[in-house]
């Protein structure tokens, strides 16, 4: 950890207004209007994905396996140096809730790096709302989430901009919800039709920015898209990692998949959700792939717990993501360019 990054975290967080984190030569900026990072065309711009980390701090075995989530978090961070950090659902699974997002909020400050948060299906289940979960998340000044207009954390558009402002990359951050609304229809939840206009949106309004060239773009959340089954069952595909669970989708699909297509700025979607898959595969032009469980032991995950790392190329569509495993080892390393996956080996 570098003493700029903490000093400008702890700043952010006593001054209310447009909090910020440095760190080298990328900067968070956060206002009511977007949300910015600092980059440079072609320099390298590391995310690590925490997906699933089922903090569950209820009784003194549980609390064990936090602690280990927890020193995961730290190795990992301390040793990859990266730019953002992105945690995808089912973070503090049981209560009591506040005592653990407090624990990590106030560890990612320490870090100095900028984060992200959206919430999956399990997270509401402890013993806080959604809206008090999502006054936690942000209680640190590295957090670059907007809290919503009812009072839950809002979809972000992250743009990556360079020293003339213009934006190089974006990142999306999406909440998948947790389960069906409708009485009639069992399973998980899905996209909104307004989230599915809102992306369709921040495509366009990029692209019109962009000289109507679309601006390379990722997208993160929990549940994965219906899209993901048929792209990894399709034997003409591509894919990287495994597959040993069946997938967990929305109940229903309402065309946020068609709009990434559509909009021709998504490289590539992660999620978490299926503990016992770590995939990549790609459909369309978009890889759709899953991070790598990274909670500690619980009745739902096979693989060796570890964290997806992805680097972008700034302005370039195109980047690299592989697995980091709790013993060092790096598994599954490919790179994504002109619309397809290729391994690295």
């Amino acid at each position: 950890m570098k003493v700029k990054n903490l000093i400008v975290c702890l700043l952010a967080v006593m001054v209310c207004a447009m909090p910020a984190v440095a760190k080298n030569k990328k900067t968070a900026e956060k206002t009511p209007e977007k949300i910015v990072l600092k980059a440079t065309k072609g320099e390298e711009f590391k995310i690590i994905q925490f997906t699933d980390c089922h903090i569950a701090p209820y009784s003194p075995e549980t609390r064990a396996e936090a602690d280990k989530t927890f020193a995961r978090i730290s190795r990992v961070v301390r040793a990859e140096k990266p730019d953002l950090l992105a945690f995808t659902g089912d973070i503090v699974t049981s209560a009591p809730a506040a005592e653990m997002w407090k624990r990590l909020t106030d560890s990612l400050s320490v870090y100095g790096v900028p984060y992200v948060v959206v919430f999956g299906n399990h997270d509401a289940e402890a013993d806080l709302s959604r809206v008090e979960m999502a006054k936690a998340v942000t209680a640190s000044g590295c957090c670059l989430n907007k809290i919503g207009d009812n009072g839950e954390l809002a979809d972000i558009e992250v743009r990556m901009e360079d020293a003339d402002g213009k934006c190089l990359t974006a990142l999306y951050f999406l909440d998948s919800h947790d389960y069906s609304t409708i009485e009639r229809i069992g399973g998980y939840g899905w996209f909104t039709t307004d989230q599915v206009q809102w992306m369709r949106d921040c495509n366009a309004a990029l692209s019109l920015e962009n000289g109507g060239t679309p601006v390379p773009a990722l997208a993160f959340f929990h549940i994965p898209l219906c899209e993901y089954k048929d792209a990894f069952d399709n034997p003409a595909h591509l894919h990287c990692g495994r597959r040993t669970e069946n997938e967990c989708p929305g109940a229903l699909n309402t065309g946020m998949f068609a709009a990434m297509v559509e909009g021709g700025s998504v490289m590539g979607t992660f999620c978490g959700h299926d503990h016992d898959n770590d995939y990549v595969v790609v459909e369309k032009g978009i890889a759709l792939g899953y991070g790598r469980y990274s909670g500690d032991n619980t009745i739902y995950n096979n693989l060796r717990h570890g964290v997806r790392i992805i680097t972008v190329q700034p302005g370039e569509r195109i980047f690299h993501s592989w697995i980091s495993e709790d013993d060092g080892r790096i598994v599954d390393k490919f790179i994504y360019k002109d619309n397809n996956i290729f391994g690295i080996h």
